[in-house]
């Protein structure tokens, strides 16, 4: 049940986060090609997600299943 948790809690913590960079180049007026945009993306998005999103997700995981059961 927490490895079902994690993966939830990464989706939506990818999917916001890749959501909220595209509306970040889009107010910034970058019109770049989609290689370029997908270059920055992954950039950014790959550390923040091992080092932060990821151990975030798991431990708010860890603490659904303790809390409930």
């Amino acid at each position: 049940m927490t490895r079902l948790l994690t993966v939830l809690f990464a989706w939506i913590a990818v999917y916001t986060a890749v959501t909220a960079t595209l509306v970040g180049f889009q107010r910034a007026g970058l019109d770049m090609p989609l290689p370029v945009q997908t270059f920055l993306l992954t950039t950014v998005l790959v550390p923040t997600m091992i080092f932060i999103l990821g151990p975030f997700a798991a431990m708010l995981a860890q603490t659904v299943v303790r809390k409930f059961g």
